[in-house]
């Protein structure tokens, strides 16, 4: 069975919101690093402390 790519890029659409930003290289590097030592993505970390900021965990 084929995948269906266009039902997928509308769900993703749907379902989760993009966050680009430009950081510090040092800094980028810095915390990518570390991220990955933990086993985290920035995804994953970005997710984290937006409910922490929120005050949702």
């Amino acid at each position: 069975m084929a995948r269906n790519y266009e039902k997928e890029r509308l769900w993703a659409k749907n379902k989760y919101s993009r966050i680009l930003a430009d950081i510090d290289k040092d800094l980028a590097k810095e915390l990518k690093d570390k991220l990955k030592s933990d086993g985290k993505s920035i995804a994953e970390w970005i997710t984290e402390n937006a409910k922490k900021y929120l005050k949702k965990v």
